[in-house]
């Protein structure tokens, strides 16, 4: 959806079902429709009445910045670290009737709700936006693509340098920062989750953290990394070794691989999350490595680094041009090794586009 029919759409929603005013805390739900960056260490409010009136709620210390910065033309701010920096949101609200308001009730604090609770009174109903917001930034915008491509155009230059500096001896934790200061050297917000590298015993368990354990010959060593690009994410695995391992390690790297090939193959319009997910999982079932593969084949990607839709079973949500996602099944065997591919893809009209590009075989 193009930037300006975003607020648009969404309070043509709130009028159709009747909702009175809309309250959104989500980091992700409040960049998609202000295009603002706060910092991680703090957030922002934006209201939404179905008028078309927003209000966009800024810490005080990020104030002016938003005044010259960002299009919204009404921005108030509050004073933050306070327990009461929501009352800021009364004056906005005086003297409107409300008796039906839309939060994000899969992600609100147990402490703002109770807040608008105390607010509202008890007699008024919380409606759930989750859903509406979801369905709208699934399908990226022509902007929003070329965001996600400098995403992973950076990802894949970290990836890449990694592999070739990377040696016996080195940490898991070194080769996770050097990852990190590439990416920041190409121009990244920041990471779009915590990197990780997985070597040897703690590939398999999995730990999805990295350690200061060194790497050796005869493992298989996974890195996954993502940055963000003007608030959008990225997202890429890559398994590798520094020789001398084991068949049955170069096995289920195969496996895992080809599964991911297959994934992709059958990537369409039209095709159900769980459909691809079956593919994947089937393929890695029939190896005989079928309970060795404990999540999702793949995510969508955008202002979060896991966002509708799924690549899993149950997912029935059929794939259209212009949502991108991860294909990434993977095998972790106790005392073995594990193996993940993980890729970015844009459905297109015709099929799909690989957007992420370094060497997927065994190094």
């Amino acid at each position: 959806m193009e930037f300006n029919k975003r607020i648009p759409y969404f309070c043509e929603w709130l009028n159709q079902t009747k909702v009175d005013v809309a309250i959104l805390f989500g980091r992700a739900n409040v960049r998609y429709f202000s295009a603002f960056r706060m910092n991680r260490a703090t957030n922002n409010i934006l209201i939404i009445k179905p008028t078309g009136s927003v209000v966009f709620v800024v810490p005080l210390l990020d104030y002016q910045r938003a005044i010259k910065r960002c299009f919204l033309k009404q921005i108030i701010h509050f004073p933050e670290d306070t327990s009461d920096y929501l009352a800021v949101i009364k004056e906005p609200l005086a003297g409107v009737k409300i008796s039906r308001v839309g939060v994000e009730l899969s992600t609100i604090s147990y402490n703002q709700i109770k807040y608008l609770r105390q607010l509202f009174s008890n007699e008024v109903e919380f409606v759930d936006v989750t859903e509406v917001l979801e369905k709208m930034r699934m399908v990226k915008c022509v902007n929003e693509i070329v965001a996600i491509r400098k995403a992973a155009q950076i990802t894949d230059k970290a990836m890449k340098e990694v592999i070739k500096k990377v040696q016996e001896g080195d940490t898991e934790f070194e080769m996770t920062a050097y990852a990190k200061y590439i990416m920041g050297e190409e121009g990244a917000e920041g990471e779009s989750f915590e990197p990780f590298m997985m070597s040897g015993e703690n590939a398999w368990l999995p730990q999805r953290i990295s350690s200061h354990k060194k790497l050796a010959k005869g493992e298989l060593i996974l890195l996954d990394i993502g940055a963000i690009f003007e608030g959008y994410c990225s997202d890429l695995t890559r398994t590798f070794s520094l020789g001398g391992l084991s068949t049955q390690a170069r096995k289920i790297f195969q496996v895992a691989y080809e599964s991911q090939q297959r994934a992709i193959e059958v990537l369409k319009p039209g095709i159900r999350g769980e459909e691809v997910d079956h593919v994947a999982r089937n393929f890695i079932t029939q190896a005989g490595f079928g309970k060795y593969f404990p999540h999702l084949t793949g995510h969508g990607l955008g202002l979060e680094d896991h966002e509708a839709p799924l690549l899993d079973k149950g997912s029935k949500i059929e794939l259209v041009p212009g949502m991108v996602l991860t294909v990434e099944p993977g095998i972790y065997i106790p005392g073995i090794g594990a193996a993940r591919v993980e890729d970015m893809i844009l459905i297109t009209e015709n099929g799909y586009e690989i957007l992420t590009k370094v060497k997927r075989e065994l190094i």
